[in-house]
């Protein structure tokens, strides 16, 4: 029953003088949640206070003052069967405070029975010879849950006070045991919707975009609307200046996080800063963020700050870009620019109640079961017509759900969209269609022999029939690929010229190549490919026979299994193949070009460098005049496409997908954007 002592150099419970808090009473307190990782249990800690969770089944954690002065100790207990909250809490007495010498005194102004399952009690202890200064301060709550004991332990220097009482019962208080049933809610004014776990809701982490669960909880400066024009979020206003290097934003007055508290200008910087930190580890911080002055200092540990953005007051903040470019704002979009508590994110197991400012805030989280989200009640622009939003985690086929009515949207194929149509049939409702910015591609890995050649390259590309490949694999849905940009993406064009299917030149250009005109054995050819089960994919396999019957040459599969793959391949861990798509993030060619092939791009898989290349996407990125700069990114991509660090295979397939009758508001968009705060249930 004795907390131990920490793994840390505090002690568990460290003399804590009162005169040593400095509280606030006038201060108006937003808490934020901690949830333990494996107990179903909950507090709220003190703002600023560390919480250290142990991996222990009695001491839970550590909860520390701001400066190290002291703490509180979260403990768990099983009880004989039949105690009540207050004999469990004398029974944790006597083994927590337990000493020959030592005389407990009990102050019962503090005992509070709140009933049979909880119990604060609080008094003194005494130490023979010393004298009424010298004694200690105790406070302890304990709550029951079918024979099992939390408690919370504080033991202090001198008498109690206000202020100790005041930040010990607010932290009594807040304990609760957490339901493990799903809450119930209203049926009629809940939108149900079918997922899987996410793996992260970090913003500064995720690689999904801005829709779904990520997008209810969390926002940012701005956003992009289902048209993709960008929009106010957070911010109200701003203003461009200095020749487009300098943008104002002017923070909405209302903005709140989900828990009542204020967003001010210092919560954009704690939240960009912790994104761009080397220790976040994000691997999209620098992609849409490092255009911003210092932001790739600080990344690399050079500056303890980024220089160019600044806090003018609560609401109003500056950032100073290196060069002017016309979709800065676009890029703030993607969610690692969002907005995190930062009294929130430095507790442990922060994402199971995260504190955002999206337009729904968490109610419950079962893992893999549901996680259940509520109006936001602090919601800066129109609030939310929906009270709830509920995604059944891995709750079973789709569109079996939909059609017992257990979700509101489904997938479907081209061949259900008779089913959607008739209202007798499971599947009927209303059917959108649409079809993303996507482009879908072979990597060449340009650094290893042989795809260091370019004519081994091109060679491959000849070889693949692409109008066969796209009838075979996408049963003739997608379009087949022209270049690198998608149809509907601003600077595509007809006009760009890939490779054409031509195996005789392919034959030729190979055995021009010199790992290929028999002076030497030729390399081998790895193509890394996710697996499920060891196998890979028709799509996969089509290339290969491809390859191996117009080229003669052999292809190795290395096979990964999808948990680390994409680890994998961003530590460049790969052979010199690889499948890949890219779907755009925001409506600019930038996102195309640059991102995924000028040199100094992470997403840069080929390894494609071509200083020519670079130069023309640099001139493209300050560009203004929009003619000018859309005719440089078509030369960018003629280039790219005559160098064939790639296969262009195909664009995204249009896509189906029905709603219920009742939920109105939806509305497509080639880009996932969030939109749940517009959508409503009428019945």
């Amino acid at each position: 029953m004795i907390p131990s002592t920490p793994s840390s150099s505090r002690t568990a419970l460290e003399i804590l003088s009162t005169t040593d808090l400095d509280i606030d009473q006038d201060i108006e307190i937003y808490p934020v949640r901690y949830y333990h990782s494996q107990y179903n249990v909950s507090i709220e800690p003190p703002l600023g206070w560390e919480v250290e969770e142990l991996d222990e089944s009695t001491t839970l954690a550590f909860l520390y003052e701001p400066e190290g002065k002291g703490g509180i100790t979260f403990v768990r207990s099983e009880l004989r069967k039949g105690l009540s909250a207050g004999e469990a809490n004398e029974v944790f007495i006597q083994g927590w405070l337990r000493d020959s010498e030592i005389v407990i005194t009990h102050d019962s102004a503090y005992d509070t029975s709140q009933d049979l399952s909880g119990w604060l009690r609080a008094g003194f202890l005494s130490y023979p010879g010393k004298t009424e200064n010298e004694r200690r301060y105790w406070a302890l709550a304990s709550v029951l849950d079918n024979g099992t004991a939390y408690h919370l332990a504080l033991l202090i220097s001198g008498g109690g006070s206000v202020e100790i009482d005041d930040v010990f019962g607010r932290l009594a208080d807040s304990l609760q045991i957490e339901k493990t049933e799903p809450i119930e809610v209203q049926r009629e004014a809940a939108l149900y919707l079918s997922s899987g776990e996410p793996i992260t809701i970090d913003p500064a982490l995720t690689h999904y975009g801005a829709s779904g669960l990520i997008g209810d909880l969390f926002s940012g400066l701005v956003a992009l609307d289902a048209q993709l024009k960008v929009r106010p979020g957070l911010a109200e206003s701003w203003e461009v200046g200095e020749g487009g290097t300098l943008y104002t934003f002017y923070l909405h007055p209302e903005a709140r996080f989900h828990n009542g508290r204020p967003v001010t200008a210092e919560d954009v910087l704690f939240s960009w800063e912790r994104a761009a930190h080397p220790d976040t580890r994000s691997e999209t911080v620098m992609l849409y963020m490092g255009d911003i002055v210092g932001v790739d200092a600080f990344h690399n540990g050079r500056e303890e700050s980024i220089v160019g953005v600044e806090v003018i007051d609560d609401h109003t903040l500056q950032v100073r870009i290196q060069a002017p470019i016309p979709y800065f704002l676009a890029k703030l979009t993607y969610p690692v620019a969002w907005i995190v508590d930062r009294h929130n994110v430095v507790l442990p197991n922060w994402e199971s109640h995260p504190n955002g400012t999206g337009p729904f805030r968490h109610l419950q989280h079962l893992e893999e079961e549901v996680f259940i989200l509520e109006r936001n009640p602090w919601y800066y622009y129109e609030p939310p017509r929906l009270e709830y939003v509920v995604y059944l985690m891995y709750a079973g086929y789709t569109q079996r759900l939909y059609e017992t009515g257990q979700v509101d949207y489904a997938g479907l194929t081209r061949d259900q969209l008779d089913r959607a149509s008739d209202p007798d049939d499971g599947l009927f409702g209303k059917v959108f269609s649409g079809t993303g910015l996507c482009t879908y591609y072979v990597t060449f890995n340009t650094e290893f022999p042989p795809f260091d050649d370019p004519n081994v390259r091109r060679a491959f590309v000849h070889a693949v029939d692409r109008e066969r490949y796209v009838e075979a694999i996408t049963n003739g849905e997608s379009a087949v690929g022209r270049g690198l940009l998608p149809p509907g993406m601003p600077g595509y064009s007809d006009e760009v010229v890939l490779p054409a299917y031509d195996p005789k030149s392919a034959r030729e250009l190979l055995t021009a190549s010199q790992y290929f005109d028999d002076s030497q054995v030729p390399p081998p050819i790895i193509w890394t490919l996710p697996t499920s089960a060891g196998h890979y994919s028709p799509a996969a396999a089509f290339l290969v026979d491809t390859w191996e019957q117009e080229l003669g040459v052999t292809i190795l599969v290395e096979g990964i299994d999808w948990e680390s793959y994409n680890d994998q391949i961003d530590a460049g861990l790969y052979g010199q193949l690889l499948n890949e798509g890219w779907c755009a993030d925001y409506p600019d060619p930038e996102n195309f070009l640059d991102v995924l092939f000028h040199s100094s791009s992470a997403q840069n898989h080929a390894y494609y460098d071509n200083p020519a290349f670079d130069v023309i996407i640099e001139m493209a990125r300050s560009e203004s005049d929009i003619e000018q700069r859309l005719d440089l990114y078509r030369e960018a991509e003629q280039m790219l496409l005559y160098d064939a660090p790639i296969l262009v295979l195909h664009h995204s397939a249009p896509s189906y997908g029905v709603w219920k009758q009742y939920v109105k508001g939806y509305m497509p968009s080639p880009i996932g954007v969030p939109q749940h705060a517009s959508m409503w249930i009428e019945r």
